[in-house]
């Protein structure tokens, strides 16, 4: 039992939405279950509206509010964040959380839609999706116990490589079963889109990099299908018009278009458009496959 008291040490951080609640009370007593699970496993809770609440504490300026909670997030073991009210505080916590490299658990009901930009912080190592208190109690319990196993500054560099990977994994898996009417909605190009959704189900497009270029892209119609066909899919810039239904001049715009808002010159050598695909495409996916199957994987082996 020493051993398993000296491992759970240090301090987890609750965060979760304080600013103009409708339902203050209610939700003060919602983090305090939180911190009740937190200390169930051994680590301590640190509640920011016992400190620094906006209406316990009013007389606290802006800066030492954010001077207090800094601290306590930049020095946390964990920060356990309640995303199911949409908070700029939560979202600079998990930010703060992810410069300083504390893992963070998400808790959020199973009806209740979060933030991509959230979802997608590298911080974020679990996220617990929960019906009732007691699932919640269950799920946040067995989350924090799998990060206080381990060596602190351990837990992100462990746990987020194979998150990534399943978020990989679970975005090209859902995009290969893509219908094509959706693809065709995504694309609003009609032929071309059959053609990239082929790509995606023989893995020559990653699923992932392709919403990838719809989201932090922002690739759309045309241009996305331009982009894909002629510099991910190496069609020419011919058949790519053919497919597009557009005439050549018109497709070279696009193509310019779509290299711009991707970060490429308009006239990207070959070489260069094959260098960005690799590192922003296809590196950061099969880079974390590769520690998920040479480490994790092999160690589960």
């Amino acid at each position: 039992m020493d051993g398993e008291t000296t491992v759970r040490t240090g301090e987890a951080y609750v965060s979760g939405a304080l600013t103009a609640l409708e339902e203050g009370a209610r939700m003060r007593l919602f983090y305090e279950l939180l911190a009740e699970v937190v200390e169930s496993v051994g680590l301590r809770a640190y509640l920011p509206h016992r400190v620094s609440d906006p209406v316990a504490a009013a007389h606290l300026e802006p800066r030492a509010v954010y001077d207090i909670d800094r601290a306590h997030v930049t020095s946390a073991r964990v920060v356990v964040a309640y995303a199911g009210i949409p908070s700029f505080g939560v979202g600079i916590e998990v930010e703060l959380a992810r410069e300083h490299a504390v893992p963070v658990v998400l808790v959020v009901e199973r009806d209740r839609t979060v933030s991509r930009l959230l979802l997608g912080n590298p911080a974020v190592v679990e996220v617990v999706r929960f019906a009732d208190l007691d699932g919640l109690r269950r799920g946040l319990a067995a989350a924090l116990e799998r990060i206080a196993a381990l060596e602190p500054g351990a837990a992100l560099a462990a746990v987020s490589d194979d998150v990534v990977v399943q978020r990989f994994l679970a975005s090209l898996e859902q995009a290969r079963h893509l219908p094509d009417g959706e693809v065709a909605a995504l694309l609003r190009i009609g032929e071309a889109a059959s053609t990239i959704r082929d790509a995606v189900a023989t893995g020559r497009l990653f699923g992932a990099g392709l919403r990838d270029l719809v989201g932090r892209h922002a690739l759309r119609g045309a241009d996305l299908g331009v982009f894909v066909l002629h510099d991910v899919l190496e069609r020419s810039l011919a058949d790519t018009a053919r497919a597009i239904g557009l005439d050549p001049r018109a497709t070279r715009r696009r193509l310019e278009n779509a290299r711009s808002r991707v970060g490429l010159a308009a006239d990207a050598h070959g070489r260069d458009v094959a260098q960005w695909l690799v590192t922003e495409l296809i590196a950061p996916p099969t880079r974390a496959l590769q520690l998920h199957l040479f480490s994790g994987g092999h160690d589960a082996a």
